[in-house]
């Protein structure tokens, strides 16, 4: 997609997200939209120390979302453990979290809450998955955890964001990522925000990669899953 073709796109699906979008972004410049077109992943600044990125994938809008919404999505990110406590793959979902990071510093951990928004689907055919984190719920993790592990690891109180899913075409999907996280502690905040924005390209090129995976367990026989307008995906012949 061409950086004119991709503004014109956003265009025609800017005044739905703005009211309905659960985590609005901010319309992409065309330096972004330029970023985009020579194949790579546009970055825009985001407030709050939030962080954000554009890309388009060759990946259904389909087939994408049911990639990032997978549960065994982590297995491929070694530093990375969860385990859902309510809601699988597509449904709405509780999840806890724990990501190991190197001595001396403490591993992280939180629960979020995944949700679909089906308003803004069903008004645009944009569709979001959105989530927080949710404290309360974090001793729930324990259970599913490792004790010691989990015990040793420091509490996130902020990590929220969001996926929007923009169809191209039937092969194509433009895909808007947005989160902020702290990892408090005694993590530098400039750091944080290094490691962040550095790993964006590595998180689309992982999306990719794992929705041929995907693509091959959802053929025929599948459990249908959602969309986020609420409608079950078809299996794929």
């Amino acid at each position: 997609m061409d950086a004119v073709g991709l503004l014109a796109l956003w265009a025609s699906v800017e005044g739905s997200v703005r009211a309905l979008a659960v985590v609005p972004p901010a319309p992409p410049t065309a330096a972004l939209a330029r970023e985009v077109d020579a194949g790579g992943i546009g970055r825009a600044s985001v407030s709050e120390g939030g962080v954000a990125a554009w890309g388009v994938l060759p990946v259904s809008q389909p087939l994408l979302w049911l990639t990032l919404t997978d549960d065994r999505l982590s297995e491929n990110v070694n530093s990375l453990t969860e385990r859902a406590l309510e809601g699988s793959w597509a449904s709405p979902k509780l999840l806890y979290q724990r990501i190991d990071l190197p001595w001396p510093f403490a591993d992280r951990h939180w629960v979020l809450r995944l949700a679909n928004n089906a308003r803004l689907a069903q008004a645009s055919g944009v569709w979001e998955r959105s989530w927080t984190v949710d404290p309360a719920a974090l001793p729930r993790g324990r259970a599913e955890a490792d004790a010691a592990l989990f015990d040793a690891s420091t509490a996130l109180t902020v990590n929220r964001g969001a996926w929007l899913l923009v169809p191209v075409d039937a092969g194509h999907t433009l895909a808007v990522y947005q989160a902020w996280t702290d990892l408090g502690g005694n993590i530098p905040p400039e750091a944080a925000d290094t490691w962040a924005r550095s790993s964006l390209s590595g998180l689309y090129a992982g999306l990719r990669k794992h929705a041929a995976v995907v693509r091959s367990r959802y053929g025929a026989g599948c459990r249908p899953q959602p969309g986020a307008d609420g409608t079950p995906i078809a299996c794929f012949d």
